[in-house]
């Protein structure tokens, strides 16, 4: 970048002395000599300069690429270390087109200040310097007036081209919000045959954010030939001026060709001055959204006391016991929709618990507040008699996903990644050896759904998984569990959605997981759990009936109202 602008000021000077010395009255092989060696080095220089500037591009990719790595990096760690709420209000989409211009618009206000902002005022200061020194001030001062003028007119009307800016960037983030939502869902909107409407609203979408870039084109471009008219009368004036002051003081051919030389030098960056600073103030449009994000906070504080450094696997005879999960009178609703009133619960070590009820009654909320993605609004959550919420969140995320494994929980919607079956079972605990994730699939009755696709573990599932059946998908999340190996063992509707015998396969295997362990079950069949050491019937938020099977068969209240009509 040095090089460039001082080899392109100095080729002036150079042209200079070579018109300057055909202007001479010396003999003339010293004219042509000297001539032709000013003219020599106003060409290497030139040649220099552009050089030097055409470099520019591959030498700052690194740094603009490094830099919006950082960022993008910064911020998707961050993005997932906000709380499952946030998420919940966010389209994916949209997320990912805001993180996506963000790191961009990273690279853009990089190169907008290094190439651009900071060597102008380096080359207009040295004009202006060379031009008052060489001629008059009031040459540098008609110089410092036109560049002023520009600056002026550039970011009264830029001003106008950010709000429109603000408003394609919302278009846009609804456009990609659409089309992402739309392919997410894809075997909805074909089993209702719905995509003309889908494509209707992405069409809508697209006219407006198409009009919207006819606008911001136009108040980009609008102001540009009057900055063009108002640059070329300033340069006028200025070479006029020097000319002039020149004159004066006994001007000579070279000194014209040397103030013409350094005018159209500073000229040329000038003409493009304007549209970087669009872009940029575009960019920082762009990077409202990104640095959002970064000021979103997790509603969810995090803890001071660290999950005790030990293996978590009983089984292996590390010597760690089950863990203990118990709620007490744990309260907790949506908005203003209350779903927990007040729930109690106990799950022992080396206890199976199991909480039934009608849909709706939170049997999954409790599940979410035990592994923290909820923080209950009054009552505690405990766990080995620790409140989750004096846990840190780092230690509780990565005793889950770590080599520390707290807890397991196989979905009711079983989401997979768009990858291999190995990847998403592996994914329960990475790093796992191909003989535990082999074992794994094994005791979820997986391995011969396996062996039946023609690519086997390296057949990949389809977004969310959509190339499975509903079973192979369950299935899927089950071997997670089963490498996981936990201490505390959490299954919600585990096996919802498979067929009568392979269910009592896993119902076997389930609880050859479950002995020695905590475990806590969701579930509507009754006849999955009827085995577990208590069951914990939650009704309108409460805990409405409590005992093992025979108790609440005695009891014959909605437990036995509900056993009745699943027969």
């Amino acid at each position: 970048l040095r090089s460039s602008k001082a080899a392109g000021l100095a080729a002036p000077f150079y042209f200079k002395q070579a018109v300057d010395a055909l202007s001479s009255g010396a003999g003339a092989t010293a004219v042509a000599a000297a001539a032709a060696a000013a003219l020599v080095l106003g060409g290497a220089c030139r040649a220099i300069s552009g050089v030097a500037k055409e470099l520019q591009g591959p030498c700052f990719a690194p740094v603009a690429q490094d830099a919006g790595r950082r960022v993008s990096f910064y911020t998707f760690s961050h993005v997932l270390a906000l709380d499952l709420g946030f998420h919940l209000n966010r389209k994916t989409g949209a997320l990912s087109r805001m993180l996506e211009r963000g790191a961009r618009s990273v690279a853009m206000i990089f190169r907008a200040i290094v190439f651009t902002f900071l060597p102008t005022a380096v080359e207009l200061t040295a004009v202006c310097i060379i031009l008052a020194r060489a001629f008059h001030p009031r040459v540098s001062a008609l110089v410092l007036a036109t560049f002023a003028a520009y600056a002026g007119w550039t970011v009264a009307l830029t001003r106008v081209a950010a709000g429109i800016r603000r408003r394609v960037k919302d278009l846009d983030n609804e456009i990609t919000g659409k089309a992402v939502d739309a392919l997410l869902n894809f075997e909805t909107v074909k089993l209702f045959g719905n995509s003309g409407l889908e494509v209707r609203q992405y069409d809508t979408s697209l006219t407006a954010y198409q009009v919207g870039g006819w606008a911001m084109l136009a108040a980009a471009l609008g102001p540009a030939a009057p900055a063009a008219a108002e640059t070329v009368a300033g340069a006028a004036a200025a070479a006029g001026a020097a000319g002039g002051a020149a004159a004066a003081a006994g001007i000579t051919a070279g000194d014209l060709v040397m103030i013409q030389g350094l005018l159209l030098h500073l000229w040329a960056p000038l003409q493009f001055l304007g549209w970087f600073y669009r872009e940029l103030r575009q960019s920082l449009v762009d990077m409202e959204d990104l640095l959002d994000l970064l000021r979103t906070p997790s509603t969810l504080p995090d803890g001071h006391l660290p999950l005790p450094a030990q293996s978590l696997d009983a089984a292996a005879g590390a010597g760690a016991g089950p863990a203990s999960a118990p709620a007490n009178n744990v309260r907790f609703g949506y908005g203003g929709r209350r779903v927990l009133r007040g729930v109690s619960l106990t799950a022992e070590p080396g206890e199976s618990i199991a909480i039934v009820g009608p849909s709706g009654g939170g049997k999954s909320t409790l599940l979410r507040l035990l592994v923290r993605l909820y923080d209950c609004e009054a009552g505690s959550v405990l766990l080995n008699g620790v409140d989750v919420r004096q846990l840190r969140q780092d230690s509780l995320r990565g005793a889950v996903a770590g080599s520390y494994r707290l807890g397991s929980r196989p979905p009711q919607d079983t989401v997979l990644f768009n990858d291999t079956i190995l990847h998403n079972v592996a994914y329960g605990r990475p790093g796992a050896t191909w003989r535990e994730v082999q074992a794994a699939a094994a005791a979820a009755k997986l391995d011969a759904a396996v062996a039946r696709m023609p690519q086997g573990w390296l057949t990949v599932v389809g977004e969310r998984g959509l190339k499975l059946s509903g079973g192979e998908k369950q299935r899927v999340a089950i071997a997670r569990a089963f490498l996981r190996r936990p201490r505390l063992l959490i299954c919600d509707e585990a096996t919802s959605a498979l067929d009568t015998a392979t269910e009592r396969g896993i119902q076997a295997s389930l609880r050859a997981l479950a002995a020695g362990r905590t475990a806590v079950f969701v579930a509507h069949r009754l006849s999955t759990v009827q085995g577990c050491d208590c069951i914990y019937v939650l009704a309108e938020g409460r805990v409405a009936e409590q005992g093992t099977h025979q108790q609440l068969m005695a009891a014959q209240g909605i437990y036995y109202d509900m056993w009745q009509m699943q027969r």
